[in-house]
Formats: C-alpha cells, sequence, structure tokens
C-alpha cells in the first residue's frame, strides 16, 4: 500500500498546499507576535515546516512497516514514542542548523530560537500524533474497503454457483420429459420420434452455447423458445396452440437466458396433458420503462386431476430472478377459473 499522499497526484496538491497555509500562519505569528522582522519570520516558517512536511510523509512507512497484528497497545504505543522522539529529534536539530546557517548575522533572532526549541518540539509532537491518526484512518478506511470487496466477490461466487445448480436441475428435468415422450413415440410414431431426436439435438446444442452467459436477448431467448415448441408439437400436434405476441421495442431487452422455458413446460404439463380440446398457450410481452413485462397465459380443465410433481419449474424461476437481480416479487402467479396465468418482471439494468 503506498504512501497515500503521494500514490495521487490530486492527493499531492492538497497536502502541499495544507502545509503552505501552515507556514504562511507560522510567520505571520513570528512577524506580528513575535515581533520578528519579515526575512526572519520566513526563513523560519519554510525551513522548519519544509522539514516537518517531509517527515510527516515518512511516518507513512514507520507504520505501514510495523506489525502492529501481533503487538499489544502499549508495544505499539511505546514504537511511536520511539519513532516521533527520533522524528522530532531529526526535524529540530536539521530546523535549527539551516535556520543558523542562513541567518548568520541575526544575533537576537538566535537568542529567540534558543528560547523557542520547548514549544516547537510541543508542536511538532502534535504534528506527528495527527499524522498517524490520520495514517491509522486511511489503513483502516482502506482494509474496510477492500474486505468489503471480497465480500461482494464471494457474494457474487455464491449466487452464480446458486444459479448454476439451479440451471443444472432445470435442463435434466426437460431432458427426462423429452426422452420420456420420444419413449412414447416409438411405439405409437417412429418417425416423430426421430423427428423429436432431431430438433431435441438441435436444442440442446443451441442451450450449451449459452451455457456461459447468464443474459440474453428477448429476441434470441424467443428463437429457443421456438426451438423448445418444435419439440412438443411433435408430441401434441393441434392440441397445442402456442401464440407469442412483443413489440419491436422489445427484441433487444436483456433477460436470464432459458428463463421462459420453464413457464412453457408448467402450461403444458398442467393445459395440455389435461386436455383433448386445443389449448391455448398466449405470450404477451411489452416494455414498460425500464422493465420488461412478460405474462404467460394457458387455459386448463377445472375438473381434471392435478398432475402429480415436484413444482421445481416456476420455484426455480422465482429464485433465479431473485438471485440475478438481488430483487423479490419479480414473478407473480394468478390462477383464474380456467386460466393460469405467469408473469415476470425483468429489470433492464445492468447486472454487477
Amino acid at each position: 500500500m503506498p504512501n497515500p499522499f503521494l500514490a495521487k497526484k490530486e492527493y499531492i496538491i492538497p497536502y502541499a498546499a495544507v502545509w503552505i497555509l501552515i507556514a504562511g500562519i507560522h510567520a505571520a505569528v513570528l512577524y506580528f507576535f513575535s515581533e520578528r522582522l519579515l526575512l526572519e519570520a520566513s526563513v523560519d516558517a519554510l525551513i522548519f515546516n519544509i522539514i516537518l512536511a517531509g517527515l510527516g510523509l515518512s511516518v507513512w512507512y514507520a507504520i505501514r512497516y510495523y506489525d502492529s497484528s501481533n503487538s499489544t497497545a502499549l508495544d505499539t504505543l511505546l514504537y511511536h514514542l520511539v519513532t516521533g522522539t527520533v522524528a522530532l529529534t531529526v526535524w529540530l536539530a536539521s530546523g535549527y542548523f539551516l535556520v543558523r546557517i542562513s541567518l548568520p548575522d541575526f544575533e537576537s533572532y538566535r537568542e529567540f530560537l534558543n528560547e523557542s526549541m520547548p514549544w516547537r518540539g510541543i508542536s511538532g509532537l502534535l504534528v506527528y500524533s495527527l499524522m498517524v491518526l490520520v495514517y491509522y484512518l486511511y489503513i483502516n478506511l482502506e482494509n474496510a474497503k477492500e474486505q468489503r470487496k471480497k465480500q461482494d466477490e464471494l457474494q457474487l461466487q455464491v449466487r452464480e454457483a446458486e444459479i448454476d445448480r439451479i440451471k443444472a436441475q432445470i435442463n435434466p428435468h426437460f431432458l427426462f420429459n423429452s426422452l420420456n415422450s420420444v419413449s412414447s413415440l416409438t411405439l405409437t410414431s417412429p418417425e416423430g420420434a426421430r423427428e423429436m431426436l432431431v430438433k431435441l439435438s438441435s436444442f440442446l446444442r443451441y442451450s450449451l452455447e449459452f451455457k456461459e452467459n447468464e443474459l440474453t436477448n428477448l429476441s434470441d431467448e424467443l428463437d429457443h423458445i421456438e426451438q423448445y415448441l418444435a419439440i412438443e408439437k411433435v408430441r401434441f400436434g393441434k392440441r397445442m396452440q402456442p401464440d407469442i405476441q412483443y413489440g419491436d421495442d422489445c427484441k433487444d431487452c436483456r433477460l436470464p437466458n432459458m428463463i421462459l422455458q420453464p413457464l412453457f413446460e408448467n402450461a403444458i404439463k398442467h393445459g395440455v396433458y389435461e386436455s383433448t380440446d386445443p389449448v391455448e398457450i398466449k405470450t404477451h410481452i411489452r416494455k414498460e420503462g425500464d422493465i420488461l413485462r412478460i405474462s404467460l397465459f394457458n387455459t386448463f380443465d377445472p375438473e381434471a386431476p392435478p398432475r402429480k410433481g415436484k413444482g421445481i419449474g416456476l420455484r426455480h424461476v422465482a429464485n433465479r430472478l431473485s438471485l440475478v437481480y438481488q430483487l423479490d416479487n419479480l414473478m407473480h402467479v394468478d390462477k383464474a377459473d380456467n386460466t393460469f396465468t405467469v408473469t415476470l418482471i425483468i429489470p433492464q439494468i445492468t447486472i454487477s
């Protein structure tokens, strides 16, 4: 960790400005209140404060390379007492020597210089203590910032791991259902089984291409859904009637990839499976300010017995949206009369 006042140019200028101000006040006090000549006051202020400013920078290295983690408070206090004593001795001795050389013919000033050494030592001690406090505050702030950064990175890794786990559960779930359907079609429609396997292969290849990317465009996601629906169409034919409506302003909207597939799986499972009549699966997509609203409707037979299942699809969609966007209530479910509706609210924000 470099010296904070030397690491960035924007810190060097304020540091120098503060010491110029201190030197100006120092010279003014000597000139007006101690009745020193302007030359004496100016030389005194410049020499002592330039040296003290340099020592103020060097204090950083005494703090930075002292291992306070394995030291008691008393050890740290003694360390700074010794360091401060050495620094103040160097400051007073070098300042005294340089001023005497710079003002050799000012006898009255030499007397003043000798008499003023005690209060110079006290003021130097105060400055040293202040610099130590400033540096320790800076170190604590930087350590806290670094700790927050590590915590954020860890939370991101945990979130990504949870998302991957959810994806890993959803994809085999779909594959299991599809292979069961292929197995059934081999007996009733071998040609349909072959067609479904070809489409399934294309679908899975597409899924793998987007495995590493969390977000995708709506247009790409809908291409993915069309492949999925084409697979299911082989099984259900005219019994399944999907209808997807969206505006051109929605095509470039971003959403988690493969987030819509479980919604259609659910609609087919509880709508098409349970009906011998054609079932509409309507999807309305619209952009509303900084959100993308996706509503999927499917009709169902309220008299039909409910299908067995763990219901992981919709639950995982809700969990995944919460993990990706760090927001709750992004999925809403409504079941009224013979219509089941799932609505997703996708924020159009940059994901960190």
